[in-house]
């Protein structure tokens, strides 16, 4: 058995193999052989070129790197043009005089660079112009990709268009099954509640496979600025990984909403769990101890305020949000009642 095992493992097909399977195929005029190596130097050219853009912060220095893409010869590198666009979005050139030429340029953009366009005229407006865009990507046979969606979601959300936003949500559905990518779904539902469909957005919540901080944290938000704090402490409670942002949230929700005791509460423990607080936190727990009169907190939240880096030794006083801030600060030691409820952004 072990003899007829080896010989089954070492045995040769004794196949003829015809010689025109050895003929060196020539290549395609249309599609140029191109050494690795070549290919290599062009990988490494087109990712520094992104480099050099991601560090371009204003015209005149994206200028300079589109001069060298049109020289290097890959003027034509969707790849590389996308993020020009994007670039040139973030500096605020008018979309329609600098990047709608640099995509009109291209013969066969592809995705990425159609969604850099739309997303810009997402930012910039006008808002139409990017489902324009889109319905001019459909026609022309361009799959979207997640970011298209995202991008015009968010056109939607500038526009506080919720007619428009429930047409993009069924494309999602219908193309690809992109309603059930995350970062999707939280634009969606970021879209739904500043349209002010808060029910809408719990919906989405609700159906979304995968969920981060932020798919959580924007609906305790949102709940919060709607006066709902038992929702929103649902919720967080129901929030695997609670960050800074989350008990921020709802710091401020139950000091913005008059219950400053719950705030006060919420802030307690958070500083048990060992979390990071910022000057958004203390502005909210400030509010609270000013809400309920609390000078007898002053101590402690100075402490807090001066630990996280935002006391009075760095001139900063909580980034000076508003002089009553700084005044409830003053009357802890002159053991004054701090009443004055502190407005919170």
């Amino acid at each position: 058995m072990v003899a007829v095992s080896h010989r089954l493992c070492t045995q040769r097909p004794s196949l003829l193999i015809p010689k025109h399977r050895f003929q060196q195929v020539s290549p395609n005029p249309d599609q140029p052989f191109v050494p690795f190596s070549q290919l290599q130097q062009r990988k490494l050219l087109e990712s520094r070129l992104v480099s050099l853009l991601h560090d371009c912060n204003d015209i005149t220095q994206i200028k300079r790197v589109h001069g060298h893409i049109v020289r290097k010869g890959v003027d034509q590198c969707c790849f590389v043009l996308a993020k020009l666009v994007r670039t040139l979005t973030k500096v605020g050139a008018p979309m329609d005089s600098y990047p709608r030429l640099v995509f009109e340029q291209v013969k066969q953009p592809n995705p990425f660079l159609w969604t850099a366009l739309i997303r810009g005229y997402s930012l910039q407006g006008p808002f139409t112009e990017s489902v324009i865009l889109y319905n001019c990507m459909r026609r022309d046979g361009i799959s979207p990709v997640s970011f298209t969606f995202s991008a015009l979601l968010k056109a939607c959300t500038a526009a506080v268009d919720v007619d428009l936003g429930r047409q993009i949500h069924a494309q999602t559905i219908t193309i690809g099954g992109f309603a059930s990518d995350l970062y999707v779904g939280n634009t969606m539902i970021d879209m739904y509640v500043k349209c002010g469909f808060l029910d809408c957005g719990h919906r989405v919540f609700d159906e979304m496979p995968d969920r981060d901080v932020i798919s959580w944290t924007s609906l305790i938000v949102a709940y919060a600025k709607n006066g709902d704090m038992d929702s929103a402490a649902g919720l967080f409670e129901g929030l695997p990984v609670k960050d800074m942002v989350a008990w921020t949230a709802m710091v401020t929700g139950f000091a913005q909403n008059a219950r400053p005791r719950e705030a006060l509460e919420f802030f307690e423990n958070m500083q048990d769990g060992g979390i990071q607080t910022d000057e958004v936190t203390l502005v909210g727990v400030i509010s609270a101890c000013a809400q309920l009169g609390a000078t007898k907190y002053a101590n402690w939240v100075r402490d807090v305020a001066e630990k996280s880096g935002f006391g009075p030794t760095n001139n900063v006083m909580i980034g000076f949000k508003d002089y009553p801030t700084i005044a409830f600060f003053e009357m802890r030691p002159l053991g004054l009642n701090a009443s004055v409820p502190i407005s919170i952004r």
